[in-house]
């Protein structure tokens, strides 16, 4: 395990305590918007497809938001982001219901094609995942007795409660997250998500420390941080 590697650890042992030594974190994933610069995640920025989403509004472009004191404050080193500056609980952009669909590209190389993920989300009102068009999340159900998105999904993934999940099945070279974000009542829409990948197995308890205040300050002190051998 290289000294970059240790650092991360020791940075996840000291706000949470449940991090096994032997976890060899290799990528930090995080959503940021096309519209401000990589904040120092091991991602691409989270694109729009218009074509496959209710709103075609003919660009891949999406922005940062701010999630108020209504959302959930954003996971670790990411962002809230949607296809509309305006869509945030801050701003009076009406979203109209549907599907809304995001994604993000990352690079495997090595070991970790049979690593683990670990990802943390929130969505306004919900969202199902998936890992290279598999589905690794599914979204809250519709609307209903038991679920009335009365500000977004009763029950998570909504913006209120962070989600956090395992996942695996990566493929050497690019692999991609799609998120069908999924506006069940109207009013605001978002997207946000932060998570790490590891090539040995995590501990079950790892995504509740993704979900710690300690990784807030992890990515910008790792873009500072030079690995040595």
């Amino acid at each position: 395990m290289n000294k970059f590697s240790s650092f991360i650890l020791a940075c996840a042992i000291l706000c949470g305590g449940f991090v096994s030594a032997h976890a060899d974190v290799f990528l930090v994933l995080g959503s940021y918007g096309t519209s401000t610069p990589n904040p120092g995640l091991g991602n691409s920025a989270t694109t729009y497809n218009p074509f496959a989403s209710t709103v075609n509004n003919g660009s891949t472009s999406t922005f940062n938001i701010s999630p108020g004191t209504v959302w959930h404050p954003a996971l670790g080193g990411s962002n809230w982001v949607s296809f509309d500056p305006g869509t945030g609980p801050t701003s009076n952009v009406v979203v109209p219901n549907g599907d809304y669909i995001y994604s993000t590209t990352f690079n495997i190389v090595g070991e970790g094609v049979d690593g683990i993920g670990a990802l943390g989300v929130l969505a306004d009102d919900t969202v199902s995942v998936f890992l290279n068009g598999n589905l690794i999340l599914p979204s809250a159900g519709p609307m209903g007795p038991n679920n009335s998105y009365a500000m977004c999904s009763d029950v998570a993934p909504n913006c209120i409660t962070p989600l956090s999940f395992s996942f695996s099945g990566f493929t050497a070279g690019v692999n991609t997250l799609t998120f069908d974000v999924k506006q069940v009542n109207g009013v605001n829409q978002g997207l946000d998500y932060f998570g790490i990948l590891s090539s040995t197995a995590v501990p079950e308890p790892l995504p509740l420390v993704l979900l710690g205040t300690g990784l807030l300050a992890l990515v910008g002190l790792s873009r500072r941080y030079v690995p040595t051998a």
